[in-house]
């Protein structure tokens, strides 16, 4: 995947606290939402590794996203059962919150890429995904990469603690 204009692209970004903070769309599942790409530790510009994380990111796209839903999906599997057991003592509809899924393209309609946050202090290909999950809306799905592997899996704020 290509970033027509990177220049362009960068200069759009928008500052929130310590955050840079620009959208793009990347294909995950069927998602039709942008993401936010957020560049932590930046007030003024984003550094070369942070461009070339990008970059290699969007290189490796649908690599990436194999490897991301596929770890969600094992994760999700293993739990499932107690979710479903919880979204009903909520009182809500487990079908519909935490639904058994057959394969990793199943948790589409329960789960949406948000976020990919990319520190100025480490090195290329370390990033996180965060994740809006139907089955955990408090606390999210997080993913964690360095030498862009899945590091780490967990909640939300896995994705931005570096």
């Amino acid at each position: 995947m290509q970033l027509e204009n990177l220049d362009e692209w960068l200069e759009g970004l928008r500052k929130e606290d310590d955050l840079l903070v620009g959208e793009l769309h990347v294909p995950f599942l069927r998602q039709k939402e942008l993401i936010e790409v957020c560049f932590v530790g930046q007030e003024r510009a984003v550094t070369e590794s942070q461009q070339n994380t990008l970059l290699g990111y969007l290189d490796r796209v649908d690599t990436i996203h194999k490897h991301t839903v596929e770890r969600i999906f094992t994760d999700y599997q293993a739990s499932v059962d107690i979710y479903r057991k919880a979204i009903q003592e909520w009182g809500e509809a487990p079908d519909e919150n935490a639904p058994h899924v057959r394969s990793a393209e199943d948790l589409a309609p329960v789960l949406l890429y948000q976020s990919l946050f990319i520190p100025s202090w480490k090195g290329i290909g370390t990033f996180g995904m965060g994740f809006w999950a139907k089955w955990e809306v408090e606390h999210g799905v997080g993913l964690k990469f360095d030498g862009w592997r899945v590091s780490e899996a967990g909640e939300n704020a896995v994705h931005f603690q570096f």
